[in-house]
This record gives C-alpha cells, sequence and structure tokens, in this order.
C-alpha cells in the first residue's frame, strides 16, 4: 500500500469481503431470528465500505467511529474450521476472530505509520473493527454461554 487513497480501497475490499461472509451465513441459517441478525451484521458492513468511500472523497472518518468496550473473548479462542455442520457458536467465533484480525492490521499499520494524518486514519480503522469484534463477541458470549442465561 502506497498511499492514502490505496490504504482506504484495500479497506473497502475488506469490509466488502466481511458482508459477503455474513450474507453467505444469511443463506444457510434456517431460523429468521439468526437470518435478521447475521442480515443486519451485512448492512452494518456495508454501511462502514459507504463511510470509507466518503473517506476517499475527502470527507472525515472520525465522527464515525467511537470507542467501545473490548471483551477480549477472541484472543482466548482458536478460530475453526469452515464446515456445512458448524454450530452457531462456531460462525461467531470465525467472524470474531477476522474483527479481530482487522483491528490488529490496522494497529500494527498505525504503530508503523510515520504520517499523523495516516497514523490517526488508521487508528479510526482499528476502532471501527474493535466495534465489530465487540458485537461479535456479544453473540458469541450469549450462544456459546446459554447455559448462563
Amino acid at each position: 500500500m502506497q498511499n492514502y487513497r490505496d490504504i482506504i480501497q484495500y479497506a473497502i475490499e475488506r469490509e466488502i469481503e466481511a458482508e459477503a461472509f455474513y450474507k453467505a451465513v444469511v443463506e444457510k441459517v434456517s431460523k429468521p431470528l439468526l437470518k435478521e441478525m447475521f442480515l443486519n451484521f451485512a448492512k452494518e458492513e456495508s454501511k462502514h465500505q459507504q463511510i470509507l468511500e466518503g473517506v476517499l472523497q475527502n470527507k472525515e472518518a472520525e465522527s464515525h467511529f467511537k470507542k467501545t468496550n473490548d471483551y477480549g473473548v477472541s484472543e482466548t479462542v482458536a478460530k475453526p474450521k469452515i464446515s456445512e455442520d458448524m454450530k452457531l457458536a462456531d460462525v461467531f467465533t470465525i467472524a470474531m476472530k477476522n474483527e479481530e484480525k482487522a483491528m490488529k492490521m490496522y494497529q500494527c499499520l498505525a504503530e508503523d505509520s510515520s504520517s499523523d494524518s495516516i497514523k490517526k486514519l488508521f487508528e479510526e480503522l482499528a476502532t471501527m473493527e474493535q466495534g465489530h469484534k465487540f458485537k461479535m463477541e456479544q453473540s458469541y458470549i450469549d450462544v456459546a454461554y446459554a447455559e448462563a442465561w
């Protein structure tokens, strides 16, 4: 990635991939509640793609991304392999691990950046991904530890 536009375009491509993942899950789950939940996740990824496209047009990114909590659950579980007979908890595990990977990538890029404006951009993108990760962790906890409810 050579410049600002390449960085944002790369982030847009990751959001498109995430949206496609959630849409694929929608096609595989049978319960209406789960379909709705994953469709909402896909819509959120699409919104983030639109935000990033706005950034390409010199709009401010920082007003869109707010710090969220981080349960740190993703860091404690292994990423399962995708299979036809996956449990819902495994789907959430894959999703939160993907969000964790994206968050860490942006954090590393921010640390390595020599430009203050690009560093700030990467920090904002990491914050956005942390928000995604937090939502996946909440859903994972609800499913994986249902007996606690």
